[in-house]
């Protein structure tokens, strides 16, 4: 193996955004996938994705084969039920084009996949099942059930979403905390189409967002307590679509139809301790969020960037000691705790359902809806995580 070939392990968007961002640099990395080839093509899940990430999508080249397929948000609406507060935030207010991007993660997967499949630089093996990683003084080496031959590299970049691998890690220690709720993901279909608008409303049922995802159909993700959500997920569609229409309201008339349910629990995960070389953690794998605030996958792709920046400005002997690690760390460190710390912070307001509570969400809905400061703030953290 060259010296300079760098090994990713997980070939999902952020570790394939991290593989062109080093092709870039002339870094040559192999990217290492559980999954068979093409498998991801056909995953419709919606992505959030903010503006700063569409900035590092088109310094790839990527942004341009996906704009048919992306649906702006121009503007977001957000609202709490039985209350008279709302906030609007509208793009042109901040002279951005839009204030984020609707894409399933299918589309993003396979555009990257393409433009890989153009670099020399950039190798991928699929159905590889990493079963041990050892850190040694100025290398990793990382083991496989499917394939014969060890791997090495001065530096291993852990990017698939903490599937098991963090486990095979000496010295990696993540915290899990659940938040005790779940999500219910769906596509719907509303009376007046989404215009690219999105909505956030806040409900005793849990945070209710819609997407707009294409001219027709929603993105729904609807977080609540656990036995809330799973209670909800077992109704019929035609019931189902009564109590979504129950608790947004009449702002896209009645809901008419939708796709299959799909839910899964809510965890808050974060780094507490780290191998000191050889090795860095990024994306899902570092940090899982509560997707009230779609910070999550976004963060995995500053990550990405933040990391390629810094092995940009290394020289090769650098990379992958104890001091490189630290610094990339150190780096990222703020971000991602205000980050955690802005999301928490609205789970915790939002998802609490005590009377005086929510008379002053309301109020402060109102008043947040003229006081710019707070606006600009929160259109910039989501928009580049600051």
């Amino acid at each position: 193996m060259k010296k300079s070939e760098y090994l990713i392990v997980g070939a999902g968007p952020v570790g394939l955004i991290l593989s062109l961002l080093l092709a870039k640099q002339n870094k040559a990395s192999h990217l290492l996938e559980a999954r068979k080839k093409n498998d991801a093509h056909s995953d419709k899940r919606a992505l959030a994705l903010s503006y700063g990430t569409r900035l590092i999508l088109e310094n790839l080249g990527i942004w341009r084969l996906l704009e048919k397929k992306i649906t702006s948000i121009q503007s977001i609406h957000t609202s709490q039920k039985n209350s008279f507060g709302r906030t609007l935030l509208s793009s042109d207010e901040y002279n951005l084009p839009a204030l984020g991007y609707v894409l399933s993660y299918g589309d993003l997967s396979k555009a990257l996949e393409d433009e890989i499949s153009k670099s020399s630089l950039i190798k991928v093996s699929y159905e590889f099942k990493v079963s041990a990683i050892k850190n040694k003084k100025d290398k990793s080496i990382l083991y496989s059930l499917t394939k014969n031959l060890p791997l090495e590299a001065p530096l291993l970049i852990l990017a698939d979403g903490g599937k098991n691998t963090t486990d095979l890690i000496e010295n990696l220690k993540r915290k899990e905390t659940s938040y005790n709720h779940t999500a219910l993901v769906t596509k719907v279909i509303s009376e007046i189409p989404p215009n690219n608008v999105a909505y956030e409303r806040f409900t005793s049922m849990g945070p209710i967002a819609l997407l707009p995802n294409g001219p027709e159909e929603f993105s729904l993700v609807w977080t609540g307590k656990d036995k809330d959500i799973q209670a909800l997920a077992k109704n019929n569609k035609k019931i189902f679509l009564e109590k979504l229409h129950e608790h947004f309201g009449d702002r896209v008339g009645r809901f008419l139809d939708c796709k299959e349910f799909i839910t899964f629990p809510l965890k808050k995960i974060v780094l507490e301790d780290f191998p000191k070389s050889n090795i860095v953690v990024i994306g899902n794998s570092a940090q899982t969020m509560h997707p009230v605030a779609g910070q999550g996958f976004n963060t995995g792709v500053r990550d990405a960037h933040a990391l390629s920046k810094l092995m940009n400005e290394s020289e090769s002997a650098y990379i992958g000691s104890e001091s490189f690690v630290n610094q990339y760390y150190t780096s990222r460190k703020s971000e991602t705790k205000k980050t955690l710390f802005f999301t928490d912070s609205l789970v915790n307001i939002f998802s609490n359902d005590l009377v005086g509570l929510s008379i002053t969400r309301g109020f402060g809905l109102s008043l947040l809806d003229n006081f710019k400061p707070i606006k600009k703030f929160l259109v910039n953290k989501m928009s580049f995580g600051r």
